[in-house]
């Protein structure tokens, strides 16, 4: 039986324009966390540096494994450094753990320093009881 009374075609644009909507606000929030990201404008990328030192902390967090580092500069004197590797979620993927690395561990840390000369390093590899670790 039709009815003529029944006005399907204004449904149908309601549930399309919801859906658009629903889409543009999914696209805009992905967007927002992409443009977020600092990746390595702050680092030197023109060289690599090696520190050497033994491990102060070892945070496994989000967003960035960080390690810190006491090591001697060129002067003997104790400098504190820290170390910023990728996240966690891809760290687990290479075989890392949240006991990867300990307090009093002694490392070689090799990376970007942070362009304005301070203690940070962006980590490319660790070197730790002869294991290397790459791609952080």
């Amino acid at each position: 039986m039709y009815r003529s009374d029944v006005d399907c075609g204004g449904a149908v644009l309601k549930v399309k324009l919801l859906a658009c909507v629903v889409v543009v606000a999914a696209l805009l929030l992905v967007s927002v966390s992409l443009f977020a990201h600092h990746g390595e404008a702050n680092y030197d990328t023109s060289k690599v540096i090696d520190v050497k030192g033994t491990v102060a902390d070892f945070r496994f967090i989000n967003p960035h494994v960080l390690v810190y580092i006491d090591a001697k500069d060129e002067s003997g004197k104790v400098a504190k450094w820290t170390c910023e590797a990728t996240s966690p979620n891809l760290l687990l993927r290479r075989g890392w753990t949240k006991t990867t690395l300990k307090g009093g561990d002694e490392i070689t840390a090799s990376g970007h320093r942070a362009a304005n000369g301070e203690p940070l390093l962006r980590l490319m590899k660790i070197v730790s009881n002869g294991k290397e670790y790459g791609n952080l």
